[in-house]
């Protein structure tokens, strides 16, 4: 079942941006409750979605499915949140980024702001785990 595989991987990945999270929002998580969304669905993913996972012909690989979405979505909140709400600003800094010579930050202090595209990586681990446990139930060969 590389499919169940594959999830049991991803799970491991959503414990790991827990850990990571947690020290990267030490800060802000006295500060606001947004801080606190991304370490919650990963806590909820990870204890959720190891019984699910052990459940996986009974039901679990659905229930997988759907944190998997939430995941997703909440990457994309954070994305929001990260950027002000002006994602397109964030991008664009991001991007200008890749123009300037290796040491030099262009008029910005590293460390100023949030990371505007870090939160996607919810996103992705999300629509991974998406991919992996929507499927039609056959097993990848």
């Amino acid at each position: 079942m590389i499919e169940k595989r594959i999830a049991g991987v991803l799970l491991s990945g959503a414990a790991f941006l827990l850990v990571e999270v947690r020290f990267e929002h030490r800060e802000v998580l006295g500060e606001t409750w947004r801080g606190w969304i991304p370490l919650t669905c990963a806590a909820l993913v990870i204890a959720a979605g190891v019984p699910a996972w052990l459940a996986w012909a009974r039901g679990g690989r659905k229930l997988l499915a759907a944190l998997f979405a939430i995941t997703a979505a909440v990457g994309v909140l954070g994305a929001w949140f990260h950027s002000d709400g002006r994602p397109d600003r964030a991008v664009a800094r991001v991007v200008s980024a890749w123009a300037l010579p290796p040491g030099q930050n262009g008029g910005e202090k590293p460390g100023s702001a949030p990371p505007a595209l870090a939160p996607l990586a919810f996103s992705g681990l999300g629509l991974l785990g998406l991919l992996v446990c929507a499927g039609r139930g056959r097993d990848i060969r």
